[in-house]
């Protein structure tokens, strides 16, 4: 694991506490009410590791420069888009071990990051659809990174070149999408669903039935080019 003392300019992230700082273990948690993924034990008995969305890591900046918070590191390549389950530390710990190549520990640097920290602006020309990748992406914790998107009133589709797969929605005017996962390996399963506008899953399909169900809805869904995330 690389040590970088180069802030990211988009600061979002999470927070490892080491075990002996036991009253930021208890505090910092109750800085937030939503927003928020802790994981007890992931580097070491005893720790803590916070996962939050990117405009909080204001307060915690806060907070561990008025406590003086020394046991502490911040990862910022891992968020709440990252996908985890609060109850699979498991993932967070593979993540942690395959994509967390930056990690500050620096105090002073934590805290003028965290000053300084912005909202990354939304360079998307298809908001609704980034929006849309984002509900999909957590719905079914598919943790997708750089999305190439493409939309048209058949139907938006999403390019996840890093875990080499295409996801195809199709969204109608009641906010419900159509969902179809397509991994490039045969080897791995598809995921086709119907996933309402809350983001919660309504439906699965998984048996042969179902399967051809989906497949002849799908198709006749894009025959019809009422997808409604193109924007126009």
């Amino acid at each position: 694991m690389l040590i970088s003392n180069i802030p990211s300019p988009n600061f979002e992230g999470a927070f490892r506490i080491k075990p002996n700082e036991i009253k930021a273990k208890n505090e910092i948690p109750t800085l937030f009410t939503q927003g928020k993924q802790v994981f007890n034990d992931i580097l070491e008995k005893g720790d803590q590791v916070i996962v939050i969305r990117n405009n909080y890591d204001k307060r915690i900046g806060k907070y561990i420069e008025e406590n003086n918070v020394s046991g502490i590191e911040y990862f910022p390549q891992i968020n709440t888009k990252s996908g985890l389950d609060s109850e699979k530390p498991e993932d967070l710990i593979k993540l942690i071990h395959d994509k967390a190549t930056k990690v500050i520990t620096d105090i002073k640097e934590i805290c003028t990051t965290a000053a300084q920290q912005k909202s990354p602006r939304k360079k998307s020309k298809t908001p609704k659809a980034q929006k849309e990748v984002e509900k999909i992406s957590n719905a079914l914790r598919l943790n997708i990174e750089a999305p190439q998107i493409n939309s048209t009133a058949e139907a938006t589709r999403i390019r996840d070149e890093q875990k080499k797969r295409t996801i195809e929605v199709i969204m109608q005017n009641k906010g419900n999408s159509y969902v179809y996962v397509k991994p490039d390996s045969p080897c791995e399963d598809s995921i086709r669903c119907i996933i309402d506008g809350k983001g919660n899953i309504m439906k699965s399909f998984e048996t042969l039935d179902e399967i051809f169900s989906f497949q002849k809805r799908f198709k006749q869904l894009k025959q019809q080019k009422i997808n409604i995330l193109t924007d126009k």
